[in-house]
C-alpha cells in the first residue's frame, strides 16, 4: 500500500489509508479530523476533501491530508502500532521529500549545464563569424593575387 503520494508538489495520504493502517475505522478517522482542536486556516490548509473507489467500485468520501496535516492528526493516536505507523509515515514522508529534493537539484544542474551549452555556442557561433570573414578575405586576396598574375603575364 503506497502510504504517501506526491500532488502538486505537495506529499499527501488520505483519511482511508491513515484508517486501514492504524486500524481505525474510517469514520473514527474522520471524526477525528472534525474534533481537532486547530484553527480554520490550519484545516483549510492541510485538509481537503476527497473521494476514493471502494472494492464494491463505489465513489465514497475520504479527506486528503497533507504532512502537517498527518502529524498533527496522528499526535493523539496511541500505542505500540501506532508508534509503529507513525515512524513508517514519517520515514514515507522522508524519502518521498528526498526524491523531490533530488530532482529538484537534477533539474536544476540541467538548467546550469544548459547555461553553459549556450554560452559554449554563442563562442562558437562567434568563432565561426570570425572564421568565415577570415576566409572572406582570404578568397578576395586570393583573386587580387590572380587578378596580379594574369596581368604581369599579359604585358
Amino acid at each position: 500500500m503506497q502510504l504517501v503520494k506526491q500532488e502538486n508538489g505537495q506529499l499527501k495520504t488520505t483519511s482511508k489509508i491513515v484508517a486501514d493502517v492504524f486500524g481505525k475505522t474510517h469514520k473514527n478517522v474522520l471524526l477525528s479530523i472534525d474534533a481537532m482542536k486547530c484553527s480554520e486556516q490550519f484545516r483549510s490548509l492541510n485538509f481537503k476533501a476527497s473521494s476514493y473507489t471502494s472494492p464494491q467500485n463505489k465513489k465514497l468520501y475520504c479527506v486528503e491530508i497533507t504532512r502537517d496535516g498527518f502529524s498533527f492528526l496522528c499526535m493523539g493516536f496511541t500505542g505500540a502500532k501506532a508508534a509503529e505507523w507513525k515512524e513508517r509515515y514519517i520515514n514515507a514522508f522522508n524519502e518521498m521529500e528526498n526524491g523531490l529534493l533530488g530532482i529538484d537539484k537534477r533539474i536544476n544542474d540541467l538548467k546550469i549545464e544548459e547555461s553553459s551549452i549556450k554560452a559554449a555556442g554563442r563562442k562558437w557561433s562567434a568563432i565561426g563569424r570570425e572564421i568565415r570573414s577570415m576566409k572572406e578575405i582570404h578568397v578576395i586576396k586570393r583573386k587580387l593575387l590572380v587578378n596580379d598574375v594574369q596581368m604581369n603575364f599579359d604585358y
